[in-house]
């Protein structure tokens, strides 16, 4: 490489040190990690009229190291492990990441993949990374319902408070007699309606406790006499009639 001398007047060098300075001032103040030239390098630029060697350096040590050559390497290559990386932690800061209950397996691998097609194509990243971040997200998601009683919302206390008040109202029913028990009925109905309807209880499982109340007590799905005399006459039979037996043993001894 040849070499050049040039001979400036102080008031021409004292002129190129101000735009040197202001050349850096200007870099740092974009960039603090901004790598800066020598000033023979900003001479040189000067001469050739040619900017664009003096970001070069600084452009390959950004493109090599720092933040941006982080996230560079983590879209390329580790993409699918950052998320999940994310989606597992995030329950012990107080987040979390859930899926419908109703879905079944394959709409759930359908809806992750679709999910996984979207952070890709917004990134702009590659689409070799679909079905690794499908898989990831898929791994790591958590049914709704499990982590509304992790979080205990406000849904999952509801809930709660309804399982407890539909088994005080069944004990209600299995240990009251006559009107205490049909209205202990009625509440247990109603309760388990508005279960149903918010979820807490499946119909299957309600229909099971009312066809075990209807065996165990089936007088109080009878309803009970309106006028005073079958009323009275209900509670005369219930005194005189004698008591019926419950067991074998019992009627053997008879």
């Amino acid at each position: 490489m040849g070499n050049v001398t040039l001979t400036l007047k102080d008031e021409t060098l004292v002129s190129l040190r101000r735009d040197f300075d202001a050349f850096l001032r200007v870099s740092l103040k974009l960039d603090p990690q901004f790598a800066t030239p020598s000033f023979e390098d900003f001479l040189r630029a000067k001469l050739l009229d040619n900017m664009v060697p003096l970001t070069e350096h600084a452009v390959q040590r950004m493109l090599q190291g720092g933040q941006y050559a982080w996230a560079k390497r983590t879209l390329d290559k580790e993409f699918p492990d950052v998320v999940a990386v994310l989606m597992q932690q995030a329950a012990g800061f107080g987040f979390g990441f859930a899926a419908r209950s109703e879905w079944t397996p394959d709409e759930l691998t359908k809806q992750c993949r679709d999910w996984a097609e979207a952070i890709v194509a917004g990134s702009q990243a590659d689409a070799s990374l679909v079905d690794p971040l499908a898989a990831q997200i898929k791994a790591t998601v958590q049914d709704i319902q499990t982590l509304e009683e992790a979080m205990q919302t406000p849904a999952w206390r509801l809930s709660e408070s309804l399982r407890q008040r539909i088994y005080e109202a069944k004990i209600g029913c299995e240990t009251s007699a006559g009107s205490a028990a049909r209205e202990k009925l009625g509440e247990l109905r109603g309760l388990l309606r508005l279960a149903i309807t918010h979820g807490s209880f499946q119909k299957q499982e309600a229909q099971q406790i009312m066809e075990y109340l209807r065996l165990l007590k089936p007088e109080i799905f009878v309803e009970e006499p309106e006028d005073i005399f079958s009323r009275f006459a209900a509670w005369l039979r219930a005194i005189f009639s004698p008591p019926r037996s419950n067991t074998p043993q019992q009627r053997q001894s008879r």
